[in-house]
């Protein structure tokens, strides 16, 4: 599943959700349906978090993430 984990991330904590459902190999759409939101915000979440980790992709961001210990 997609539950937050508290840490010290520089990311939100819906910013985290969406970044560990990435980790999962979910889709935007799929995101979108676990967490109740709409596929738009998704994508502004994952704007925000390549921004947040410094990274250029999904993928890229995911690795990122569980390197640094975000989740």
């Amino acid at each position: 599943m997609c539950a937050p984990t508290p840490s010290a991330s520089p990311l939100t904590e819906r910013e985290t959700e969406v970044l560990r459902c990435i980790a999962d190999g979910q889709s935007n759409k799929e995101i979108a349906a676990q967490l109740g939101i709409s596929v738009s915000t998704v994508k502004f979440h994952i704007r925000d978090i390549l921004h947040k980790v410094s990274a250029t992709d999904r993928t890229q961001a995911a690795v990122k993430a569980l390197r640094q210990g975000l989740f």
